[in-house]
């Protein structure tokens, strides 16, 4: 695989899905790209590796080895190490964290909002590179960092970490940018509020309004997010006397969004496609909506099959078990939503998520 100048853009903190920017309010951090390209590298003019994955393949006539792959990786973490040591930082809180893979075990649990020590941050960006472990944006008051797609890793420094980008480049990688984080206040909108017993209460208390209005039992539709990816969220379909086990089960610093009686249509098998072609165009403006496909027989926790707003359609083998299918855009952008964060045991909360529009 070749790279170019631009993949040192992608992923980058201010283009983050699911969660908040940094807050770097406290110190004033200085943004910068660390990578192991020269300009040339950079531009595309000589073809270069990109990931693990390469290990075997020649480019520019050389043949990318194991041990070069570990040697690059291993300036990588120095690197981190370096500017976290310069910085004073020492524990980093996870953000953005995306699960599209199930976690190492030595990783435990992973969701928005964990705080890990600088062994385990490490010991994560080194995982990532490797695909082991799921990519996050570490945040600390007094420096942010995340390994971004193609080796291209996105830091944020103090004013006393700067002189430490020289012993970097001294161990041959590449500094990019001096860009000093904008103050500016950020105009995403973020979840304040607890899923206490008064949130489930007004869950509760919004279907019953639901159901007498339309004369007939009302359902919520709970997702729970602590993570971005796939494998980062549970949803339920559940009325008003089943919120109680849901409450129950969520975990810690999870986002809670109950969308209350959203649309649902119905489906056959045979008819899966039709129906999210028509749920894809009939709630987006744009080129189309992700859709979500369960099967109408299941359990109140929904076994779900999401099909990207610019996939293919899924064909027979892509879908659960059953006869019966509902399809719902998604987002629900069209239906009433509450949303709120699970505390920590301690009754903190450490997570920040961005409220829906639908809220």
């Amino acid at each position: 695989m070749s790279c170019s100048e631009d993949a040192g853009r992608q992923n980058s903190p201010g283009d983050l899905e699911d969660g908040a920017r940094p807050d770097t309010s406290l110190v004033k951090l200085h943004s910068f790209i660390l990578c192991k390209y020269d300009k040339a590298r950079r531009r595309g003019d000589i073809d270069d590796w990109t990931d693990h994955s390469d290990i075997g393949a020649s480019f520019d006539g050389r043949v990318l080895t194991a041990e070069e792959y570990q040697r690059t990786e291993d300036r990588y973490i120095a690197a981190a190490h370096i500017l976290a040591r310069a910085a004073g930082a020492s524990r980093f809180t996870l953000r953005n964290v995306f699960l599209h893979s199930p976690p190492p075990d030595w990783l435990g649990e992973v969701y928005e909002g964990r705080i890990v020590d600088m062994t385990s941050a490490l010991r994560m960006l080194r995982g990532h590179m490797s695909g082991d472990a799921p990519a996050a944006w570490f945040e600390s008051e007094k420096m942010c960092m995340m390994m971004g797609f193609d080796f291209y890793m996105h830091v944020q420094i103090p004013e006393r970490a700067l002189a430490s980008l020289d012993e970097i480049e001294e161990m041959g990688l590449f500094v990019l940018g001096d860009r000093e984080q904008d103050e500016a206040e950020d105009e995403e909108v973020h979840v304040s509020r607890h899923a206490d017993d008064d949130f489930w209460t007004e869950v509760a208390e919004r279907l019953a309004v639901r159901s007498s209005a339309q004369q007939q039992e009302a359902r919520t539709l709970v997702v729970e997010r602590w993570a971005g990816g796939i494998l980062g969220r549970r949803l339920w379909l559940v009325a008003a006397d089943d919120l109680a086990p849901v409450a129950a089960s969520v975990k810690r610093q999870a986002l809670i969004s109950a969308f209350i009686d959203p649309e649902i249509h119905a489906t056959s098998r045979g008819e899966v496609a039709r129906a999210v072609e028509a749920a894809r165009r009939s709630d987006s403006d744009d080129d189309g909506a992700d859709v979500v496909i369960f099967p109408l027989a299941g359990d109140r926790e929904l076994h779900t099959v999401t099909v990207e707003w610019d996939a293919p359609l899924p064909d027979d083998g892509g879908l659960p078990p059953g006869q019966e299918f509902g399809v719902f855009p998604w987002p629900a952008k069209h239906a009433v939503c509450l949303e709120a964060i699970v505390p920590g045991d301690d009754g903190c909360v450490t997570a920040r998520w961005v409220a829906s529009s639908t809220s």
